[in-house]
């Protein structure tokens, strides 16, 4: 009996040190011989996967990544295979479609990790089934399709206005008359699911109307961790399969409750006759599906539900992210906040006067939300692609295949080699009259480029638009706590928002 307990000791003491020696060597290896080695970067992030996945987890990568560029330059190897970018150039060399002779750089399915059973989706690694749910669901993004959901669009921002307004008639005083305290980051998620709700299921969650949070909004929040973990888990292989075992059961569970709404919810707008032909996403493929074409292939109904089920988030976090950035950035300024609601009340006599079609007027309103998707874009992180087999250039050097690559918005956005004063809050340099000429706008992309450009973009618009100068018209807006630079939230995929609460005083006259 001894013999064998001192020889599963000695088998478990060999195992630990020749991983260790694996693993040193690994690291010697990527420091020393790897196609990667002369591309700079500080030494433990080029020896180890390791701090990415720390700084994933901690929610800093944004953060430590702008420190790297900072640091490093334009180019910072932040893995042993990986690559990040600040250079504008690396937009077309990584993002948009090359020529016939060039191959196309694919997602990773290290992020993305389908199983063998999953439905094809807008996620999907696989580049035709992408294009083909795009083709499918760009009916409901386009310039047209904005226009008929204007009136929707206009009637939810109406009834926030509403409910603000009775917020502040209750809670005003002798001292403070129609004012209110809320946290306005719960209100623009409010809004927004509700949106997305009506776009995606023909029908809202009734956020607005109830005051409260739908449990998808609840969702939404932990939603991004679990993201983040599972893309940090997929890049320890075989590891993966036991690290999977840690992700907590509570954001497991919120992920099954997620699917099975999305297939309750996909099925009660399936039948709705009074939504045939409407311009929501639901209808833009079923009217893709009864086109006739030789080479068209239909979605069937599970590919559909996984596309809902990506779209309910997409359409509605970011923008609520985006909202809120252009907030925070306005309370931390008031000289831009003064300007600002000046031009919204001068270019409008009337309240009703503000609709989607009439918004394009506000040209520093348009400055000051582009200035702030520059210092806290909603995708802080950059999305990876691989280098295709056989290498290409990326920004004028040599990068071997199989190497991710991106470019990160929130280092390249806060970049002095893209922009002058760049952690400046400064919308002026958004318009024509910029004073600041030599800026390198060509770097912002806030919707990204290329085949995997959001499609929403036009929609995002039209509804920071019109949120933003419905809010400076009816209400004086004023910050209740200290407000911080947005970049100094937490990131996991999506941006971890702290509660923001705002005064709104209902403006005199």
């Amino acid at each position: 009996m001894h013999n064998i307990i001192a020889l599963v000791f000695d088998y478990a003491v060999f195992c630990v040190l020749a991983l260790f020696a694996f693993t040193l060597l690994k690291a010697l290896y990527n420091l020393t011989l790897h196609p990667l080695h002369s591309y700079p970067g500080p030494l433990h992030w080029r020896a180890s996967r390791l701090p990415w996945a720390h700084s994933m987890q901690s929610g800093r990568l944004h953060a430590d990544l702008h420190k790297l560029h900072q640091t490093y330059g334009p180019v910072v190897r932040i893995a042993p295979d990986e690559l990040s970018y600040t250079d504008p150039q690396a937009w077309h060399d990584i993002y948009q479609p090359r020529s016939s002779s060039h191959a196309v750089f694919e997602k990773t399915a290290k992020w993305v990790k389908p199983q063998p059973n999953d439905p094809h989706s807008l996620m999907s690694v696989d580049e035709k089934a992408h294009t083909r749910h795009r083709r499918a669901l760009t009916g409901a993004f386009t310039e047209h399709a904005v226009g008929e959901n204007a009136g929707m669009l206009e009637c939810y921002v109406d009834l926030m206005v509403s409910k603000f307004r009775e917020l502040a008639a209750v809670q005003g005083t002798e001292d403070k008359k129609n004012t209110a305290i809320i946290n306005i980051v719960d209100w623009l998620n409010y809004l927004t699911f509700d949106i997305s709700g009506h776009l995606s299921f023909g029908e809202s969650f009734s956020s607005l109307a109830n005051g409260k949070p739908h449990p998808w909004v609840e969702i939404s929040c932990t939603f991004g961790k679990g993201l983040a973990l599972m893309a940090t888990v997929n890049f320890f292989s075989p590891l993966d399969k036991l690290l999977a075992f840690t992700i907590p059961a509570s954001i497991k569970a919120k992920m099954v409750f997620h699917r099975e709404l999305v297939h309750q919810k996909m099925h009660q707008r399936l039948g709705m006759p009074e939504k045939k032909g409407a311009r929501d996403f639901v209808g833009s493929v079923l009217r893709y599906n009864e086109e006739k074409g030789e080479t068209k292939v239909p979605v069937p109904m599970e590919e559909l539900e996984a596309d809902l089920s990506v779209l309910i988030f997409a359409g509605s976090e970011t923008t609520g992210t985006a909202l809120t950035g252009v907030i925070t950035a306005l309370l931390r300024n008031a000289e831009v906040m003064e300007r600002a609601v000046g031009e919204v009340r001068t270019v409008f006599a009337a309240e009703e006067d503000i609709t989607i079609a009439n918004i394009g007027r506000l040209e520093y309103v348009d400055a000051v939300v582009k200035e702030a998707l520059r210092l806290g874009p909603p995708a802080a992180v950059g999305l990876p692609r691989v280098v295709p087999k056989g290498g290409e250039v990326v920004c004028g050097r040599y990068v071997p295949g199989g190497t991710l690559v991106s470019l990160n918005q929130y280092p390249a956005f806060r970049s002095p080699s893209n922009f002058t004063h760049p952690s400046s809050f400064i919308p002026e340099r958004f318009l024509p009259s910029t004073p600041f000429p030599d800026d390198n706008i060509s770097v912002f992309e806030p919707f990204l480029v290329g085949r995997h450009k959001c499609m929403g973009q036009k929609l995002a618009w039209a509804e920071m638009r019109l949120v933003l100068a419905r809010l400076l018209w009816a209400f004086d807006l004023k910050a209740v706590d200290e407000v911080k630079d947005f970049g100094e939230q937490k990131t996991f995929m999506f941006w971890h928002k702290e509660d923001l609460r705002v005064e709104l005083r209902e403006r005199d006259g």
